[in-house]
């Protein structure tokens, strides 16, 4: 009998050391990651599905802890090159005033539809922001996914181009507001957690953003127009990690993390088109209008006279950055058969 104890005892007590040695092991690789609690979005989605593959590939030997209020939208580039956090979600859209590589896909009929963009962006865009965001802000990108199409929300129909005149909206990218400015609207910059409030107070009369973080926030209970513009309308997004944090982790555990973020990209490119389907349906059960633009209207908006000033302040920006703004555009145009005048 006292021998039978003895070998529960110690059997209980090996379950246990290997318990600890499991718990150690799991707890080897703690990684914060920031982003901006934009809920309802792809982004946040891909973000949360992304950690969660991350500790399942890993046995639990890498966990990523995702934080939504660590980082200013505008700063989680620099957050994690300056080690501040280990991993971010990035916007693209707010560094291309700095890095104008990253408007590339902001330029008015340039990029129009996920095959276009599809194209340029494993044409040689995709690799060139990988560069940048390496060389500047110290980071590797394990992965790229996609915004919903970005939407023109209104309190008024805004079918025309001359319905934006005198208009105020938010806007997120300097292309966009240039545009805006150009044709008669007030491009109003604010900060996401600020839109729906001021949609409410009249002080903006419609946002672009993403139609599915837009629905997702219950921007019908205020707004109750949805148009497609061609205007930024495909987003991409990185997700990404300090390089040295990156070189602390062992080959075998790299090896296992850009797998997913492999995986993931290529989900996120394949479910797109399926998942902004239902979108208009849902604004429809809100009792919101969801409409296209007319077609003669997206040609009105990006006739020479309107997009000139926004390629002008592009191809400016990328002269102070460094590189050919002209030639970088024309390669894009080359990859899609076009010949913009602007």
């Amino acid at each position: 009998m006292r021998l039978k104890r003895t070998l529960t005892i110690s059997a209980l007590t090996l379950m246990l050391l290997l318990t600890w040695a499991w718990g150690a092991m799991a707890a080897t690789h703690k990684l914060t990651l920031a982003y901006l609690p934009v809920k309802g979005t792809l982004y946040v989605e891909m973000t949360e599905i992304f950690a969660q593959r991350i500790k399942e590939a890993t046995g639990g030997q890498v966990e990523i802890i995702i934080n939504d209020s660590l980082v200013k939208g505008t700063q989680l580039a620099q957050s994690v090159r300056d080690d501040r956090v280990q991993l971010a979600t990035i916007l693209t859209g707010y560094y291309s005033a700095t890095n104008p590589q990253f408007g590339l896909a902001q330029l008015p009929g340039l990029v129009n539809d996920l095959k276009e963009f599809k194209a340029v962006f494993y044409g040689f865009w995709r690799e060139d922001m990988n560069r940048i965001l390496n060389d500047r802000y110290k980071s590797k990108v394990l992965m790229w996914g996609l915004f919903a199409p970005q939407n023109l929300i209104s309190t008024k129909p805004i079918n025309t181009v001359a319905d934006f005149k005198g208009k105020k909206i938010r806007v997120h990218n300097i292309e966009t507001a240039t545009l805006l400015a150009t044709i008669g609207a007030k491009p109003t910059p604010m900060p996401a957690s600020e839109v729906l409030p001021a949609l409410q107070r009249g002080i903006i009369e419609g946002v672009f953003t993403s139609s599915a973080w837009a629905y997702g926030q219950a921007f019908y209970t205020v707004a109750k127009y949805v148009t497609l513009w061609p205007l930024s309308t495909i987003l991409p997004f990185p997700i990404v990690i300090n390089n040295e944090e990156w070189n602390k982790l062992p080959k075998d555990l790299q090896d296992k993390m850009a797998a997913v973020g492999k995986k993931l990209e290529q989900m996120a490119f394949d479910d797109y088109l399926s998942k902004m389907e239902t979108l208009p349906k849902k604004w429809a059960t809100k009792g919101a209008k969801y409409s296209i633009a007319p077609q003669d209207q997206v040609k009105l908006l990006t006739q020479p006279k309107n997009i000139a000033a926004v390629y002008k302040g592009f191809f400016d920006r990328a002269q102070k950055a460094g590189f050919d703004g002209k030639a970088y555009v024309k390669q894009a145009e080359k990859i899609l058969g076009k010949d913009l005048k602007y």
